[in-house]
């Protein structure tokens, strides 16, 4: 059985970097984002690595939400082994 890792904000930018380095190494990898599109290409773009990707959609900053990813990630990994909690905003302007 591969090691899994969880990563929040994998969609796109570091966290999505971060999807393939993992799955470049043989870890299942179970991807988290607000963004279903973007997640669903971005799990595509890792399977292609070879290994599993589990695409779950949700927002990190709702415990509710957080609880049902993690029994998701669970319930088609088995287990989760390292977790990159990588999500974040940026916001601009304002003073």
């Amino acid at each position: 059985m591969a090691p899994t890792v969880l990563i929040t904000g994998a969609s796109q930018g570091s966290g999505k970097a971060t999807a393939i380095l993992f799955a470049s190494k043989g870890y299942d990898v179970v991807m988290v984002a607000r963004q279903p599109e973007r997640l669903a290409a971005a799990a595509a773009q890792v399977q292609r690595e070879g290994t599993s990707a589990v695409a779950i959609p949700g927002d990190v900053g709702d415990i509710q939400q957080v609880r049902a990813i993690v029994q998701k990630a669970l319930d088609a990994c088995g287990n989760i082994d390292v977790l990159v909690n990588n999500a974040g905003i940026c916001l601009t302007g304002g003073s």
